[in-house]
This record gives structure tokens, sequence and C-alpha cells, in this order.
């Protein structure tokens, strides 16, 4: 029985890790975020199609389907948003455009393999 309840709650971590992580940011924006040998993909998807609670007097910056390309040079480009770079810090990472900042307070994204992006 116990060998059968450790496969099962295996199976079911391996599913959830196939969904991809989750991003919150300040503004209320969703994000899933995908690893690629050149960086992070972060796309914006619908509040309501993640399991992520967003505040109710949030005002998103981004629309369904949005992609923010993050480097491992510390780079950052968006096709609405533009050029621009993203650091991580103690108490979470942020993303700078020309005229648009993101915050993602309490999170961290690993990009590459070590974290040459900090301020």
């Amino acid at each position: 029985m116990f060998r059968v309840l450790v496969i099962v709650l295996l199976m079911a971590g391996g599913s959830a890790t196939a969904k991809g992580e989750r991003f919150l940011s300040a503004a209320g924006d969703v994000f899933k975020a995908e690893q690629n040998r050149h960086g992070a993909v972060l796309t914006a998807v619908a509040s309501d199609e993640d399991p992520i609670i967003v505040p109710l007097d949030a005002e998103r910056l981004t629309q369904p389907g949005d992609i923010f390309y993050l480097g491992r040079s510390c780079d950052a480009f968006s096709e609405r948003f533009g050029d621009g770079n993203w650091r991580w810090t103690d108490s979470g990472f942020f993303v700078f455009f020309e005229d648009t900042r993101f915050a993602f307070p309490g999170q961290e994204i690993i990009v590459g393999a070590d974290r040459n992006c900090a301020l």
C-alpha cells in the first residue's frame, strides 16, 4: 500500500511540475514561465486561467499572450514594451522596460546557472 501511495504522489508531483512555474506581479499580472537555453520566457495568462489569487483591485499592465523574454545576460525584451533588462534581489525580481517596470515581490526566477543579475 505504501508503494502505491508513493507512486501516486510522485505522479501527481510530476504533472504539477509539467505545468510550469507561475509568477504574480505586484500589479496583478499572472505569468507562466518556461526555461530555455537562452534564459526564461514569461507569458501573461488570464487571471481566471490560473489558481494564483489576484487582488480584486489589481490593474493589470499586460494582456493575456504578452511575452517577456529574460536573457541570461540580464537583458529583457517584449514586443509590447520593447527592450529592457531584469534584476534579481533578495526581495524578488524586477523587469524594467523604458516606460514600465514589473515587480515580482518575494519570488525568485532562475535564469542560467547563477544569480548573475543580482543588484
